[in-house]
């Protein structure tokens, strides 16, 4: 399997991070998607799966782990050419009361290109995630980061 690992640290709590990551209607506001919804309008937890927009692509995942607050991983059911791949995110409480957000990917097998994005992908989520924390929920609008 090869790995693909990013880590952000945030001033927000686990729960401000929890917060932004259960909710998949705020993923397009923080993230890079364009939409993100859960298949049948259902709330997220395992088994569930979600749609991710961003043209041309069209991702689902399955949900395969939902610890609130902790940990959250899913697996890629279509939308790439990448086979095997697997994702988890996991919050840890810094001792000021931030989060460090670590999340870890793997694939058996991808293009050059693929393989490419898929790092891009895990890095700036990561890095959009913890920023967008850093401002939840003091701001009553979530911000859309950059």
């Amino acid at each position: 399997m090869r790995p693909i690992e990013s880590v952000s640290e945030t001033s927000g709590s686990p729960s401000n991070v929890w917060a932004l990551l259960s909710d998949a209607s705020t993923w397009s506001r923080w993230g890079a998607w364009s939409s993100v919804e859960v298949e049948g309008g259902g709330q997220q937890g395992p088994g569930a799966v979600r749609v991710l927009v961003r043209r041309p692509f069209r991702l689902r995942e399955r949900i395969t782990a939902w610890v609130p607050e902790q940990r959250m991983a899913y697996e890629l059911v279509d939308g790439m050419r990448v086979r095997d791949y697997r994702s988890e995110v996991t919050l840890e409480k810094t001792a000021t009361g931030g989060t460090v957000v670590r999340w870890r990917s793997t694939y058996r097998r991808a293009g050059p290109l693929t393989a490419l994005l898929l790092r891009l992908a895990v890095r700036d989520a990561c890095t959009r995630l913890a920023k967008a924390a850093s401002t939840y929920p003091d701001d009553a609008t979530l911000i859309t980061v950059i």
